[in-house]
């Protein structure tokens, strides 16, 4: 199917007849019927109800118009983008967690943005990102999740997970606390749409540790909240509030920690954009404080407490 049958198609059905969208393309009209009972032949139904009067679309005729629009859209984007040389000009969008936009697309912008693409941001679960990013036509996304094994992706950080717990808890004063003995208390967790939650459970697991006795949430910040409350344990990544200060957890030495990766179509019209995006993103992440310093001895708290 070729791009400019499909503009043939867009230009009769805008116009209303084939000798319009004839003229608007500058090509013969018999050119074009041939052309249109073609695509017609190619997709396997009428796009065209034939009569007198103005050309009607059909109801086949009306989906595959969004389609073939999209697609024309598309490319008119990839041949603008690929004669783009500045990477300031280009614009993308990503899907990320609402946390993950505010404390690292938005930082590393506010740092970097300068030189790179403009990027803006909408707002979905980690479970949801790369489903979004199909749905809404987004650029690429950045999630806790894995994207699908055909998208291009990078590994942009690993992520230490946190115990936060509030002011007069016997883990207070701690620099971190492995995960058996963690289980002793009540905890606070999110759902396990979160890649926090899943990761201490397989920690857990491997710690054969027993079962937890588990409050689960789905806000994070109520999490955070009913922990500073003394309701138990909050098991985030977040940056410590309310009082409460963030302890590592560990497992036989070693932070338990998650991962947080970017992904995109591989024959995305931007991917050069994108991936430079990613790279870059990914050798900054590395010099936050709480990034660097997993698994070693905090000297002053982590990222989260440092920086406010």
């Amino acid at each position: 199917m070729e791009l400019r049958v499909l503009r043939y198609f867009v230009a009769a059905a805008e116009e209303g007849s084939v000798t319009g969208g004839a003229a608007r393309v500058h090509v013969s009209q018999p050119a074009v019927s041939r052309q249109l009972a073609a695509l017609e032949h190619e997709v396997g139904a009428a796009l065209f109800e034939r009569g007198r009067g103005a050309l009607q679309l059909t109801h086949a005729g009306r989906r595959f118009l969004g389609t073939a629009r999209d697609l024309l859209r598309r490319a008119d984007e990839a041949r603008l983008v690929a004669a783009l040389t500045d990477p300031t000009d280009v614009r993308l969008t990503a899907v990320a967690q609402s946390t993950t936009i505010e404390r690292t697309i938005a930082a590393f912008s506010a740092d970097h943005g300068a030189a790179l693409p403009l990027v803006d941001a909408i707002a979905a679960s980690p479970a949801e990102v790369f489903d979004r990013v199909e749905a809404t036509g987004a650029d690429f996304g950045i999630s806790t999740f894995a994207p699908p094994a055909t998208w291009a992706s990078r590994l942009i950080t690993q992520v230490g997970i946190t115990a936060h717990v509030p002011p007069g808890h016997p883990l207070y004063e701690r620099p971190s606390v492995e995960v058996a003995e963690l289980l002793e208390y009540p905890l606070i967790c999110m759902d396990r749409s979160h890649t926090a939650r899943t990761s201490f459970d397989t920690a857990v697991a491997r710690a054969g540790a027993g079962r937890a006795n588990i409050t689960e949430m789905r806000a994070t910040s109520l999490a955070q909240a009913h922990a500073a409350a003394g309701r138990g344990i909050a098991i985030l990544t977040d940056r410590a509030s309310y009082g409460v200060r963030t302890v590592r957890i560990m497992l036989d030495g070693s932070q338990v920690r998650m991962q947080l990766y970017a992904g995109w179509y591989a024959d995305h019209f931007a991917a050069a954009h994108i991936g430079a995006w990613a790279d870059a993103l990914a050798a900054w992440v590395p010099t936050l404080p709480d990034v660097a310093r997993i698994d070693a001895p905090p000297e002053v708290g982590l990222w989260e407490e440092a920086r406010e």
